[in-house]
């Protein structure tokens, strides 16, 4: 071997290799005729830390350095030592070959950046990336002779890019969605899993059923393993397939398991163990948070129903009076807001509307006990303004009952009047058979517990005349007036009172909340 060679090259494993390799018997020759060109590109070689190859002839015979090593996997070192580029790189010359060829041919660089291949160069085929530049090596002639490489692998860094795009996609789903049925909440996580080239299968179980999943791991192979983990709530690995448990401690423990296939083209190392750990993990938290919510709901709407039968008022033998009901959280039979309205002995008839602040169960809760408590007065043929008194002390001892609006009225059919007052409440409406009305915005007070006197107001009703009474949800919007709620209010109710009462109250739904109620609504209609 050739001094020259020797002081280059000895000193690192590959150099080691390359001063061993019989270059005679390549188309190189001994290093000693090699031309000033190939000398000069591979003391570039083995005197950097770079990845570098260099080719060189007709056959773009290798030399390479201790950088580059990594590159050929386990399989093709050390016999790429000295072998031709094209018979190497066989596998991946179609996409290579071209680049090598244009820059023999032109004379010009290239530059790539993270290169896809699918290389098989440690015994099975493996998806890789590369950023690199094949620049021409040229003999004493200036004739290109050879190809120079420098390179990095980005595999690494492009794979876990990839994998931190999927977990982003995953948890903004789950979150999304995180309301949602069990179901279809697994559904959602599936169909971002099946979008990812790190995930070659997905099934989620929820105890032994099937909830979602798409194909990608055999289900024998894995059945054991699921078993095992809703048994033992740990982890189990079964080649490139991991199965964990949806969770592992708590009282909210659900049994199931999420099974996922990794990357089948990656090495099943640390990272992608840990990988498919998490999209495990931010799965089955969601799951479990939203079988949570379930249960909660599923508890909550019980309780709701039975608040409800226990304070619907009792149904009307009198035509006249037509009332509903909607709540804004449609799970739930009831919300913060309330009606009544009593037959008394002397032939009157006493209501009250109530708005509670808040919504849901809470607010129910609430609203149960100041209807309770306002019903009681109206039963003892309490006058509203004594009645709405009454609630303002009630309401000082109940907490969260602070601030209700209350609208309160007495009808005597016989005299033709209705005796109200309000403790802040949306003014009734009077329509008019001839299509004039007039808001009963007199007898006004502050909500409850906020302190003031309550007084009363009369006013005459004549046949045919139409009272509405309402919550605020019919009629308020953001970013708007309550005056022009109002305004909207009276423009659909004039033409609706001109038809029959007991289709009064879901025509105003339907006019005024055409895509549903996102707040409580109660409504009362009377006809005199």
């Amino acid at each position: 071997m050739t001094s020259w060679f020797d002081a280059v090259a000895a000193g690192s494993d590959t150099g080691d290799l390359a001063c061993a390799t019989d270059w005679a018997a390549t188309p190189l020759g001994p290093p000693d005729t090699w031309p000033a060109g190939l000398r000069a590109a591979v003391e570039i070689c083995f005197t950097t830390r770079f990845a570098v190859l260099v080719t060189w002839g007709p056959e773009l015979t290798m030399i390479y350095n201790d950088g580059y090593r990594p590159m050929l996997g386990s399989d093709l070192h050390p016999r790429a030592m000295g072998a031709p580029a094209a018979e190497l790189w066989g596998g991946v010359w179609n996409e290579i070959g071209p680049l090598f060829e244009t820059v023999m041919r032109s004379g010009q660089p290239t530059w790539d950046e993270d290169f896809p291949l699918l290389m098989n160069r440690s015994g099975y085929p493996e998806e890789t990336t590369f950023t690199f530049s094949y620049s021409p090596l040229r003999d004493e002639t200036g004739t290109v002779r050879g190809v120079l490489d420098i390179a990095t692998e980005t595999t690494e860094h492009v794979v876990d890019s990839r994998r931190l795009q999927t977990l982003h996609a995953l948890s903004t789903t789950m979150h999304q969605h995180g309301t949602e049925a069990l179901e279809s909440l697994a559904k959602a996580a599936v169909d971002v899993l099946a979008g990812s080239a790190d995930v070659g299968g997905v099934s989620i179980h929820v105890g032994e059923v099937l909830i979602a999943g798409i194909p990608g791991h055999d289900e024998e192979a894995t059945s054991a393993a699921r078993d095992f983990v809703r048994r033992f709530a740990a982890p189990q690995r079964v080649g490139y397939t991991a199965v964990h448990p949806l969770s592992t401690t708590g009282d909210n423990r659900l049994v199931g398991s999420v099974t996922i296939t990794g990357n089948e083209r990656r090495p099943f190392d640390a990272g992608q163990w840990e990988f498919l750990a998490l999209l495990a993990r931010t799965t089955g938290t969601a799951l479990v948070r939203a079988d949570a919510l379930q249960r909660e709901l599923t508890r909550a709407l019980s309780v709701g129903n039975a608040l409800q039968d226990a304070m619907a008022p009792t149904p009307l033998a009198s035509p006249r009076w037509q009332t509903r009901y909607r709540p804004a959280d449609r799970r739930l039979s009831v919300g913060g807001d309330w009606f009544d309205v009593v037959e008394r002995e002397d032939g009157t008839s006493a209501l009250v509307v109530g708005d509670c602040v808040g919504q849901g169960l809470d607010a129910a809760t609430r609203m149960g006990r100041l209807s309770s408590a306002g019903s009681a007065a109206l039963h003892n043929a309490t006058a509203p303004a004594r009645t709405l008194t009454i609630l303002d002390r009630y309401a000082a001892s109940l907490a969260g009952a602070e601030y209700a609006t209350v609208f309160c009225g007495v009808v005597d059919p016989a005299a033709r009047t209705l005796v109200y007052s309000s403790a802040g409440h949306p003014p009734a409406l009077l329509v008019r058979p001839d299509g004039t009305f007039r808001w009963l915005d007199e007898a006004r007070g502050m909500p409850l517990t906020l302190g003031g006197e309550r007084t009363e107001a009369q006013v005459g009703l004549g046949p045919g005349d139409t009272v509405i009474l309402y919550t605020d949800g019919l009629v308020e919007r953001r970013d708007e007036s309550l005056v022009a709620g109002l305004e909207r209010l009276a423009a659909a109710a004039v033409p609706i009172c001109s038809g029959p009462v007991e289709t009064i109250p879901d025509r105003l739904l339907a006019a005024l909340l055409p895509d549903g109620a996102h707040d409580d609504v109660a409504i009362v209609a009377y006809r005199a």
